[in-house]
C-alpha cells in the first residue's frame, strides 16, 4: 500500500514538474483599428513559434481561429470576441507541456485589435530583441513604468540589425509608457487633493491598458471606497440643507453628487429637478386680504404655480359675526360667514384664474316665539340661511424680488337653499383682494 502511495505522488510530482510557464508579450499597436469588427466584434492576433501549438477558450467556450497565417516561423491565430455585447472578457491559452495563460479585459472595444507574442521563457537560445523585450514587459506588467521605459530604450543601442516591426514596436511600447506615466502622476495629484473620482478615472484607465498593474487597481479601489464616504457625506449634507428649506446650499452638494457620479445621482438629480422649480417659481404663495360689500374681513391664501394646478383657500366675515356671539338683542346685525376653497390654474404669466365652490351663511334676527317674553324684554332669535356659492376669479402678480404684490378678484355666484330668501342672502358678490406673493 505504502508502494502505491509512493508512486503516486512520484507521478503526480512528475505532471506537475512538466507544466511549464507560458509567457506572454503585448505587442499591440496604439490605435490600431480592425475594419471587420462591424461594430461589434474585437479581434486578437496571438502569435507564436511553428513548434508551440495553442487552442483557445473564452468564457469557457471552446473558441477556434477565424484565420490562421505563417509568417517565417511565426504563426498568427486570428480570433474573433464580441467585444460589443462582453466587452469584460477573457482569452485562456492552452498549450500542451504549459500551464494556462490568462488574458483579461475589462473593457473590450468593438473594432479594436490587440496583439500578444506567446513564447515559452525557457528557450535556451534567445535573441537580444526578444530577451529584452521580455525584460521589459516584466517590469511594465508590474507597474514600473520608469524602468520598464529604460530597459526599451537600451534595446535600440544594444540589439543590431532590428527589423522594421521591431523598431515599431518599440516605439509604440515606449508612447504607451509615457502615457501611462503622465496618468499616474495625475492620479496621484488628484488622490492628494482628495478628488477621488478623477483618481479613479485615471487609475482604471491605466488599468485597462496593463490589466497585470496591481498597483493601479489597488489605488482605483481606494479612491472608488474614499469617493463613496465622500459622497455619502455630501449627500447627507444636501439632505439636511434640503429639510430645512435651504436650497441654494442643498443644490451645489446635490450638484458634488451628481459631478461624481455616486451612488446617489438619481435621487440627487430628482432633488435639482425640484430645487430648480422651487427657485425659478418666485412668490408661488400668495396672502391676500379680501374686501367685499357688508363683508369688509377676508383673507386668501393659496398656491399659484408657473406651470401646475395648485389650491386655494378663503375666508370671509364681517364684524356683525363677532356681535352675533355676543348677544341676540341686536335685531339691526345683519351676520355673514362666508369659506370658499378650489384650484388656481396658471394662463399667462403674470396671469391667474382660480375657481371652487363655497358655501354663505347669512343671519337674521327674527322676533321670539315666546311672545311674553318679547314683549317685556324685547327678544330675538339669530336664524341662519345657508347658500352654495362657487366663485371664479382672476389673480395678478408684480413680482418684486423674493416678495411681490398680488390683486385678485373675485366673482361669486350665490344659491340659497331657501328661495324666498334669495334677495335677502343676494345672488352675486364682487370682491377685490390686494396682498403680497413670496
Amino acid at each position: 500500500m505504502r508502494t502505491i502511495i509512493l508512486i503516486t505522488l512520484f507521478f503526480i510530482a512528475l505532471c506537475a514538474s512538466a507544466q511549464r510557464p507560458l509567457e506572454s508579450e503585448n505587442q499591440s499597436i496604439t490605435g490600431e483599428v480592425y475594419p471587420m469588427g462591424k461594430n461589434t466584434y474585437a479581434r486578437i492576433t496571438i502569435s507564436a513559434d511553428k513548434n508551440i501549438l495553442p487552442y483557445f477558450e473564452s468564457m469557457q467556450t471552446r473558441l477556434n481561429p477565424v484565420e490562421i497565417d505563417t509568417i517565417g516561423t511565426e504563426m498568427y491565430y486570428h480570433l474573433q470576441l464580441d467585444a460589443k455585447h462582453y466587452p469584460k472578457t477573457n482569452l485562456k491559452i492552452s498549450v500542451n507541456g504549459f500551464s494556462p495563460l490568462n488574458l483579461s479585459w475589462n473593457n473590450l472595444q468593438p473594432n479594436q485589435w490587440i496583439r500578444y507574442y506567446i513564447y515559452d521563457p525557457d528557450t535556451i537560445i534567445v535573441d537580444c530583441f526578444h530577451q529584452l523585450t521580455r525584460e521589459g514587459m516584466k517590469l511594465f506588467q508590474a507597474g514600473n513604468y520608469e524602468e520598464a521605459k529604460r530597459k526599451y530604450e537600451e534595446i535600440p543601442k544594444t540589439c543590431s540589425e532590428l527589423k522594421d516591426d521591431e523598431k515599431k514596436y518599440i516605439d509604440n511600447q515606449l508612447e504607451l509608457i509615457d502615457t501611462l506615466i503622465v496618468w499616474r502622476s495625475i492620479a496621484n495629484e488628484y488622490f492628494a487633493d482628495m478628488d477621488y473620482a478623477k483618481a479613479k478615472e485615471y487609475n482604471m484607465k491605466i488599468y485597462e491598458r496593463n490589466p497585470a498593474d496591481e498597483l493601479s487597481r489597488s489605488k482605483s479601489i481606494e479612491a472608488e471606497r474614499k469617493l463613496s464616504e465622500n459622497c455619502k457625506i455630501d449627500f447627507d449634507k444636501a439632505e439636511n440643507y434640503f429639510n430645512d428649506k435651504d436650497y441654494a446650499n442643498a443644490k451645489i452638494l446635490y450638484q458634488k453628487v451628481v459631478d461624481r457620479s455616486c451612488l446617489n445621482t438619481a435621487q440627487a438629480k430628482e432633488k435639482l429637478n425640484w430645487i430648480d422649480v422651487e427657485l425659478t417659481n418666485k412668490c408661488r404663495h400668495v396672502l391676500t386680504y379680501e374686501y367685499a360689500k357688508d363683508v369688509p374681513i377676508g383673507l386668501s391664501t393659496g398656491t399659484y404655480k408657473d406651470h401646475k394646478v395648485a389650491g386655494y383657500f378663503t375666508l370671509r366675515l364681517n364684524s356683525d359675526v363677532f356681535e352675533a356671539i355676543r348677544t341676540n338683542n341686536e335685531p339691526d346685525k345683519r351676520p355673514e360667514l362666508n369659506v370658499s376653497f378650489g384650484w388656481t390654474i396658471p394662463i399667462v404669466k403674470p396671469v391667474w384664474i382660480f375657481l371652487g365652490p363655497g358655501y354663505t351663511g347669512v343671519g337674521q334676527y327674527v322676533i321670539s316665539n315666546n311672545e311674553e317674553q318679547n314683549t317685556t324684554q324685547g327678544e330675538f332669535d339669530l336664524k341662519i340661511h345657508s347658500a352654495i356659492s362657487p366663485e371664479i376669479g382672476v389673480l395678478g402678480k408684480i413680482v418684486l424680488g423674493k416678495v411681490g404684490i398680488a390683486l385678485r378678484y373675485t366673482f361669486q355666484y350665490r344659491f340659497a337653499l331657501e328661495k324666498e330668501i334669495q334677495d335677502y342672502i343676494g345672488s352675486t358678490r364682487h370682491v377685490v383682494g390686494v396682498g403680497i406673493c413670496f
